[in-house]
């Protein structure tokens, strides 16, 4: 095995290892080398939605079936998330995932079938990275403070054009799941190391403080967390993989390949 660094912050290519068929010893390293740099990233990584599972699993408790992604049929675990002709992506926002539940979960691992021949990154960003580059003012402060977060359901927008079945899901899942609190930072169990805990996706506002206040200083910390100097970017090939840690991290589809086809498989872990 070699652990190629990919920036200082974040982001790791790991060569010459068989996730299929590596040993305890073998993936003692790889679970280390993930929750070290956050997101491991491997190439040439060939095996079946079943296969995925069974290593997702060695990472913990998998997630039930998506909410909103289609699925494999025979590996309902197995998110599918694609692109074909005729439709391309939606927005996307950074985020990191499930936040608007109790308990988000710690990982998530992302394999590509198949990609553009150019186009349709992803990006990570280190929120360990942004909070260690904060003034020691500024860490006190958050340390003191809990944010809101909500899965954000189509506010503003008439039902009339709220048409598509995802659409129904998602206010159905959002009624179903209603704010929840998180601190502003926590701290990961592998590393110790504390984590501005907030996304811009579903992080609302700050709790206890004025609105106002409470956006601007959320659109200090996001702007902070989209600087370049705390990301690593991901270029993405057939049979590709990546595996992150959500609770330390925020990501960021690129959708600048029009409806270029694009199939990846996901499995998130509790």
């Amino acid at each position: 095995m070699h652990i190629e660094l990919l920036t200082p912050h974040i982001g790791a290519l790991i060569h010459n290892v068989d996730l299929v068929n590596c040993d305890d010893t073998e993936f003692a390293a790889v679970y280390k080398a993930w929750f070290t740099h956050q997101v491991i990233f491997f190439r040439d990584q060939k095996f079946s939605p079943q296969q995925h599972l069974k290593i997702a699993a060695r990472f913990g408790e998998l997630e039930p079936t998506h909410p909103f992604f289609p699925h494999v049929e025979e590996a309902p675990q197995v998110s599918i998330i694609e692109t074909v002709k005729g439709k391309p992506p939606l927005e996307s926002f950074w985020h990191t995932d499930l936040t608007w539940r109790q308990q988000p979960s710690i990982a998530s691992l992302l394999h590509a079938q198949h990609v553009p021949h150019c186009g349709g990154d992803t990006l990570w960003t280190s929120m360990t990275a942004v909070f260690n580059a904060l003034p020691e003012q500024d860490k006190n402060l958050l340390r003191q403070l809990s944010a809101m977060h909500a899965l954000f359901a189509f506010d503003g927008i008439e039902s009339s054009e709220i048409t598509e079945d995802w659409q129904k899901d998602v206010i159905a899942v959002s009624a179903k799941n209603p704010p929840v609190a998180h601190p502003v930072i926590t701290r990961n169990p592998d590393t110790g190391e504390e984590i501005l805990f907030i996304n811009e996706q579903f992080t609302r506002y700050i709790i206890g403080m004025d609105r106002e206040d409470s956006n601007v200083l959320l659109a200090k910390l996001f702007t902070m967390a989209r600087q370049p100097e705390y990301q690593v970017r991901f270029k993405w090939q057939a049979n590709s993989l990546a595996i992150w840690d959500n609770r330390s991290t925020q990501h960021y589809a690129v959708i600048d390949y029009a409806d270029n086809p694009r199939k990846l498989h996901r499995v998130t872990v509790v």
